[in-house]
């Protein structure tokens, strides 16, 4: 990676505060010396005040970069997609509205660039496949019964980064596992020549009850008002939420579009697999170096709790992992993992691949009950790698005890680079982690009031 240099200019900077400090690192303050072709350079996501930014960086290790002055004002995106190094996604989440985003290039210049701009239907998950970005949310179909109940449907938008142009298409998503229930997905995995995504039962709509009345195993749980708030909210005459919380399922794509037929991996061994935030489904499903593709459940499945008022069925299976052999359309038999057995024994919130069979883990701090009645306000600030095919978990030491951490790491040659921000009047931070030991080490400050996300970018020189 070739440093682009101002000396004199970057002297000046420094000085201009008064004091010449070791933050203002050269490596970091990309100027305008023209690019080699093929060349690269990290792209940072932050945040001051209500402006989102994207921050050129030559380094994660070390140095300073700041918003102001470095910095291109962009949209501000709930997700940041990076395709490729060609490219980075803002999608903005906008509240269960309609989404909007815009895609960005890194300029011969070292300035991020915008390419152009999309709107499309509100966004729950996302993920890539070949040269599209794909966002997925769920929402009403044109199909309806003679009582006029609606049928739900998964709803994407392909979002093409070379030419601008995007595709809708729809999906229903009514008895998608064969049990009458409706779904949402959560993540998309790129492995094997397939696509995977690991499919969410959500209940039953009114729609599905009346057409698979079969379907409903026990009619205590069709609610009788209306009820709930939220992405919680209920009307009367539904199931709202599964009848299978102790199954994990995964919908595998061999195609270019999801019209085809997939085929359904399905376990009994742990829940369905998703980290949750409200109405947001992350993915914890992720593939390993050598295809095999990791499936990651909270075991979310035990906060559904039965009130006065509403029946539930509550699943009863701990957090947990399982796996799909590369080429293999269905579970391993002979893998499993419960993580609260294992390490500090406290079930998983999100986690990300950092490579080979490296996994970051982000665990909940206080454990299975914190989880299950903490709700939003869970303390889910503990992380740990896991090495998927020996089965081990360690601690990440090395962080600030007060760090919250920003959106997605970055996993670049057996490290990950998790974003923390702390409430002791340090600028942001980008945390370097050994993916073999756990320890992590403070690299790259970022001059903003939080950071998002981080990616490599490659110079765009035509």
């Amino acid at each position: 990676m070739k440093k682009f240099l101002l000396q004199a200019f970057a002297v000046a900077f420094c000085l201009s505060s008064g004091v010449f400090v070791a933050s203002c690192d050269d490596d970091n303050n990309p100027v305008d010396n023209p690019p080699i072709d093929g060349e690269t350079a990290y792209v940072v996501a932050a945040t001051t005040g209500e402006a989102s930014y994207l921050v050129v960086a030559n380094s994660l290790d070390e140095g300073t970069v700041s918003t102001q002055g470095n910095g291109t004002e962009v949209i501000g995106g709930t997700y940041w997609v990076y395709k490729g190094l060609d490219y980075v996604f803002a999608l903005v989440y906008n509240k269960g509205g309609a989404g909007t985003g815009a895609s960005y290039y890194l300029g011969a210049d070292g300035k991020m660039k915008e390419k152009y701009t999309y709107t499309y239907n509100r966004i729950t998950s996302y993920g890539t496949w070949g040269d599209k970005v794909v966002t997925v949310s769920t929402g009403d179909s044109k199909i309806t019964d003679e009582d006029q109940n609606v049928a739900q449907a998964l709803l994407f938008n392909y979002l093409d980064a070379t030419d601008g142009s995007q595709e809708e298409g729809t999906l229903l998503a009514e008895n998608y596992l064969g049990n009458g229930e409706k779904v949402s997905w959560a993540g998309l995995v790129e492995a094997n020549n397939k696509i995977y995504t690991s499919v969410i039962p959500m209940g039953m709509s009114k729609y599905g009850i009346k057409k698979w009345p079969e379907a409903v195993t026990d009619q205590e749980l069709v609610t009788k008002t209306d009820g709930g708030s939220g992405s919680g909210a209920y009307t009367a005459g539904v199931i709202p939420s599964t009848q299978y919380p102790d199954n994990a399922y995964v919908a595998i794509y061999s195609g270019t579009n999801f019209n085809e037929t997939p085929v359904i991996a399905k376990t009994d061994k742990i829940g369905y697999a998703c980290g949750r935030m409200r109405s947001q489904y992350y993915q914890t499903i992720w593939a390993a170096d050598n295809g095999d593709v990791y499936v990651f459940s909270p075991g979310y499945g035990r906060t559904a709790v039965s009130s006065s008022d509403l029946k539930k069925v509550t699943g009863q299976k701990p957090s947990g992992a399982m796996r799909i052999k590369a080429g293999a359309t269905d579970f391993d038999p002979d893998y499993y993992v419960n993580f609260e057995e294992i390490g500090t024994k406290h079930p998983i919130f999100r986690c990300w691949h950092i490579s080979e069979d490296y996994f970051l883990l982000q665990l909940y701090k206080k454990g299975a009950e914190d989880m299950i009645n903490g709700g939003t306000s869970a303390d889910v600030s503990e992380l740990a790698v896991f090495k998927a095919e020996d089965q081990t978990i360690m601690p990440v030491t090395g962080l600030p005890a007060d760090g919250k951490f920003g959106g997605e790491p970055y996993g670049e040659k057996g490290y990950a680079y998790m974003a923390v921000t702390v409430t002791t009047g340090e600028k942001p931070a980008f945390y370097k982690i050994d993916a073999k030991t756990g320890k992590a080490v403070k690299g790259l400050t970022v001059e903003a009031d939080a950071i998002t996300t981080v990616g490599k970018m490659e110079y765009l020189l035509k």
